[in-house]
């Protein structure tokens, strides 16, 4: 398999023991399809797929729950929990494949909503805020940089994330400035996108101070600079 968005690419046929091997345009890595060009369309099919039969299995039982807690924690069990897997990795969707995985939490936000609320008017902002949820697309910007943050506290490791960004250093004293900065050369790179998603979490929240930084922590700070950014 050769990655490459091109439209002529060279491909050379390989061989094992006069073998050829079979040339495949997408492969499974732990639970994640990459195909050739990187996209991850198949990806998201799959990920849709595998969701909508999950959260019509939840909707056929709402009517045996009178808790709207029993049916948010089985989409957070069994729904998001698949939406956000290794979502650093894949993160680089078009706006199109983030709009179907939307969907998704559209369509259980509507059934809990008409369900537990229905003299209320709907609207998918609403029903987020009722539910306590937020934009998957938000969510995945936000788990970005908490993996870089991760990273930079040397949490874990991954060389090439710290080989694509840097500390940015301003000339002067300025109250509104990037933390980190990126090689324009890379902007598209999953490295690089952290490091951008980190920047706007750094405005509202200090990466560097001491004590755990999780998910809720960024979420509490940062959901406003991120919702105008998505927008």
């Amino acid at each position: 398999m050769s990655y490459s968005r091109k439209t002529n690419v060279l491909l050379y046929g390989y061989q094992l023991c006069r073998t050829a091997i079979t040339r495949t345009s997408c492969v499974k890595d732990l639970g994640v399809f990459f195909d050739s060009k990187l996209y991850f369309h198949n990806h998201v099919d799959f990920l849709y797929s595998e969701c909508i039969k999950l959260l019509g299995l939840i909707r056929s039982i709402t009517f045996r729950f009178s808790s709207l807690d029993c049916l948010y924690v089985l989409y957070l069990t069994l729904v998001r929990s698949k939406l956000e897997y290794a979502s650093v990795a894949w993160n680089s969707i078009t706006s199109t494949d983030s709009a179907k995985l939307e969907r998704i939490q559209k369509k259980f936000a509507s059934v809990c909503f008409y369900r537990y609320f229905p003299h209320s008017s709907y609207s998918y902002t609403s029903a987020l805020e009722r539910l306590r949820l937020h934009p998957l697309s938000l969510r995945r910007h936000l788990l970005d940089a908490l993996f870089f943050i991760q990273v930079y506290r040397g949490l874990k490791s991954c060389s090439s994330l710290l080989d694509n960004a840097s500390l940015r250093v301003p000339t002067c004293h300025v109250r509104d400035f990037s933390t980190f900065s990126v090689r324009p050369s890379k902007r598209h790179c999953p490295s690089s996108r952290c490091a951008l998603a980190t920047n706007v979490v750094g405005k509202d929240l200090d990466i560097f101070a001491d004590g755990a930084v999780s998910l809720n922590h960024i979420l509490q700070a940062c959901t406003k600079p991120f919702t105008v950014l998505l927008d």
